[in-house]
């Protein structure tokens, strides 16, 4: 059968190294032999995208945000147009992140291609959209879910949130690490849980759980990733006690973490992310089970990530804030070996089943074939 022809024009690109959403773009649509396809980049910085770059470098952060709002910079119309016509896409695949979305969904209609849209994270929420601009931001994503054929939720409380509406499928992240069969190691002291990803929105929650666990002869808190949001000097106090290694690229992330008892997964407290935490999902949490690692989620009882493990008892939850609950956590977990091996055995369950790797691929190409097939008959949505 013919390779899928997509053609990708987002705000988020595939990325080898990169991070979340990169990585998944860069899975599905650079290493799965099913699909060819081709990225809209740009081929110069318009004088926008310039002066928008110099308000940020003078400190004039939220002008610059505004300005971006009303005035989204994105690739040349005619550029576009001419790798639409050289490439001949069967489908076109956007991110519901930034603005890009909003051209794509209009070249799209233009050329009367079917569009699939991937929604990860609720980006009207984002700090990027300053306060006054989100209803107008929300506006725009709410209206690319409802003209695409198909619209890809992470979850399915992003998938309620959007309405639930016919052309909503739910696809989890594809992992970003390999599925390795990883045998139990025997229990140690202290328990080294690795926490690795989001340092910025996440790192105060990260910090503080560090300083808690400082002296614990039951348990080691290593930490990856890069640029952290700590307080000033953690960052050498944290690398002196070598608890905290720094970023590390995806391809030996994978060796690093076999050393390791058990993952963190952190979602935010904080009442302004609640409804991010409630749509989106922890692709962390999808790798740390890739590796057959007992996984514990430190997050509020409403978060994605809580209630599908609550489901099948798959994870570890501390829905309480304080860092010296996850600590105490942490140290039981420490002092059970059973509930290790339990964890482990629920990751290795969830790695086969929920995120299967080829299981998830094979759904995301069963979405473009519906787009393609739903286009062809007709079924284009407008709202």
């Amino acid at each position: 059968m013919d390779r899928i022809k997509v053609l990708l024009l987002s705000s988020v690109v595939p990325n080898a190294v990169g991070s979340g959403g990169e990585l998944v773009l860069h899975r599905h649509l650079k290493l799965n032999p099913r699909i060819q396809s081709e990225v809209v980049s740009w081929q110069r910085f318009p004088f926008r995208l310039k002066v928008i770059g110099k308000l940020r470098e003078l400190g004039f952060r939220s002008i610059s945000r505004g300005w971006e709002c009303l005035f989204p910079v994105l690739p040349s119309g005619k550029m576009v147009d001419d790798q639409i016509h050289s490439f001949r896409p069967d489908v076109l695949v956007t991110v519901a992140h930034g603005w890009w979305h909003i051209q794509a969904r209009r070249i799209a209609r233009k050329f009367q291609l079917p569009l699939v849209s991937f929604f990860q994270d609720w980006w009207p929420d984002f700090p990027e959209v300053p306060a006054a601009f989100r209803a107008r931001v929300e506006h725009e994503f709410r209206k690319t879910c409802a003209q695409s054929q198909v619209a890809i939720c992470v979850s399915d409380d992003m998938r309620r949130e959007l309405g639930e509406p016919q052309n909503a499928v739910v696809l989890h992240d594809a992992p970003s690490l390999p599925h390795w069969h990883k045998s139990t190691r025997d229990a140690e002291l202290p328990l080294r849980v690795a926490y690795f990803g989001n340092l910025f929105e996440y790192g105060p929650l990260i910090e503080s759980a560090l300083r808690t666990l400082n002296g614990s002869d039951r348990v080691r808190l290593e930490v990856f990733g890069p640029n952290p949001l700590w307080t000033s000097g953690a960052v050498d106090e944290f690398r002196s006690r070598g608890v905290y290694r720094g970023f590390i690229a995806p391809n030996e992330l994978a060796e690093s973490l076999q050393k390791f008892q058990a993952a963190l997964v952190v979602m935010s407290f904080a009442p302004s992310h609640r409804r991010r935490m409630t749509t989106s999902f922890p692709s962390k949490m999808i790798d740390a089970m890739q590796l057959s690692l007992p996984v514990v989620i430190w997050g509020p009882e409403y978060c994605s990530a809580v209630k599908w493990a609550r489901r099948r008892k798959r994870a570890l939850c501390v829905t309480d804030p304080n860092p010296s609950a996850i600590r105490r956590a942490l140290e039981e977990l420490a002092a059970s070996p059973a509930e290790q091996e339990r964890l482990a055995e629920s990751s290795r369950e969830a790695a086969a089943t929920d995120f299967n790797h080829e299981r998830i691929q094979a759904q995301f190409v069963d979405a473009l074939r519906r787009a393609i097939q739903a286009n062809r008959a007709g079924h284009t949505l407008t709202s």
